[in-house]
């Protein structure tokens, strides 16, 4: 499911796809009406079909061919748009939200409006020649051409308000914690159970195993890791995970069995791990925050200066967090159907995602005193959901971070007043809170 997952991923952020199929439909719509229309305009009356072309040939062509020339002048501007957006996106927001652009449902529908309605005049365009009569002009796919052209019209509409919402910092901070939040549903369990101490019988090291070609890891298939150490009778231990960037060679898998691991086992451990070019969402918990923390950090650079922006990207990241808190970070440990631990797991733990969240962020704002006031807010207010000590450690050690910078910063005494006063509240909040919270659950 996590390959699939993967491959959705990698597809929904191709620009083609959605415009190809409409592309297809357009053409298969020209070919259904110009072979069928005639026939299903017979049991009509003239009446009732007023509101059906009904000129000649030459007409037909006329009006077709200036569809045309308007089609592909609002499909150019289309494109040129979508290219402006795009360069703005790279420079100011960061070159790695441009996938969460192209793979915008909208955006692709307008465009494959566009594309599957210009192919669609062209196909009737050519069917019309001098010699056709009236009654052999197709009428009704001259109508349904200059439909989709109005349709068109209003898409255009649509999409210079799609465009001019989309270069907002906010909405786009909201955009990518939307998908990330969607990512952690997708990837972390709402209930589960923790790992269990680690096997003291671990049998000796037998070997390595290297992936033989760099790049970033996407996706772990960990069943298939489980399905090839039980066929061994070996224990995998898996130095890397997904969203690492590893060499073609290394220590990446340390096989523990009485023998190495033979070459066909060799490789369905390196088939077991899918290597790509860039990072992707399907099992990387990381790569949504990096993406937020990326926006902020380009907000809080001398040359933009946006602590604004900053903020908005603090706030989304708290409630983030609110999410991964609640559920149950993946097991390390993964046994076979006896209960043998086959393999153990490289994961992302609560302390490394909060640093990685938060400590870009206390780096770059250390001295903006707005952005450390609501870090520290934001962390206060998760103390309510702190249930268990892993979440709650990872919560207090930042907070001594955010102390810690507040006091060493170029700040005016006021704002480091300031800052501290809300790191203290936020630690006295976790304290009791969470102690609350424990008990309750007892």
């Amino acid at each position: 499911m996590e390959r699939i997952r993967n491959i959705m991923v990698l597809l929904r952020g191709q620009l083609w796809i959605l415009p190809l199929i409409l592309s297809l439909l357009a053409l298969g719509l020209a070919y259904w009406v110009l072979t069928f229309g005639p026939s299903l305009l017979e049991d009509w009356g003239d009446g009732e079909l007023w509101w059906i072309y009904g000129g000649d040939a030459s007409s037909a062509r006329g009006l077709l061919s200036s569809l045309l020339s308007g089609l592909m002048t609002m499909f150019s501007l289309v494109v040129s748009v979508t290219f402006v957006i795009l360069t703005l996106a790279a420079n100011q927001l960061g070159p790695r939200l441009v996938p969460t652009f192209m793979g915008d449902r909208q955006i692709q529908a307008v465009i494959g409006l566009f594309l599957g309605t210009i192919l669609y005049v062209l196909v009737v365009l050519r069917s019309l020649n001098e010699t056709l009569g009236n009654e052999g002009v197709p009428h009704a796919a001259v109508t349904i051409g200059s439909v989709l052209t109005v349709i068109c019209l209003f898409a255009l509409l649509f999409y210079v308000h799609k465009v001019a919402r989309a270069i907002v910092a906010d909405n786009i901070v909201a955009r990518v914690a939307h998908d990330l939040r969607g990512n952690v549903r997708g990837m972390l369990p709402e209930t589960g159970e923790s790992d269990d101490a680690m096997p003291d019988d671990i049998p000796p090291k037998a070997g390595t195993v290297s992936l033989g070609r760099s790049g970033y890891i996407q996706v772990i298939d960990y069943d298939r890791l489980v399905s090839v150490a039980c066929r061994e009778r070996a224990l995998l231990e898996v130095k890397v995970r997904a969203g690492h960037f590893v060499l073609a060679g290394g220590e990446h898998v340390v096989v523990h069995a009485a023998r190495p691991l033979g070459i066909d086992a060799v490789e369905a451990v390196r088939d077991a791990v899918v290597v790509g070019e860039e990072r992707s969402p399907a099992q990387d918990l990381e790569h949504g925050l990096r993406q937020l923390v990326e926006i902020g950090l380009r907000a809080l650079s001398p040359g933009i200066n946006d602590p604004h922006t900053a903020v908005a990207v603090v706030d989304r990241l708290g409630a983030a967090f609110e999410e991964i808190f609640q559920r149950v970070l993946p097991p390390s440990l993964l046994p076979d159907q006896e209960g043998v631990i086959r393999v153990i797991a490289r994961r992302s733990d609560v302390q490394g995602l909060v640093d990685a969240a938060f400590d870009p962020l206390r780096q770059a704002g250390q001295e903006i005193p707005a952005v450390l006031i609501r870090m520290a807010d934001v962390l206060g207010q998760l103390a309510s959901i702190l249930r268990r000590q892993d979440t709650q450690d990872a919560v207090v050690q930042h907070l001594g971070k955010l102390a810690e910078t507040a006091e060493a910063a170029r700040l005016a005494p006021c704002d480091r007043a300031a800052v501290l006063l809300r790191v203290e509240r936020a630690r006295i909040a976790t304290s009791t809170r969470a102690k609350e919270a424990r008990i309750h659950v007892l």
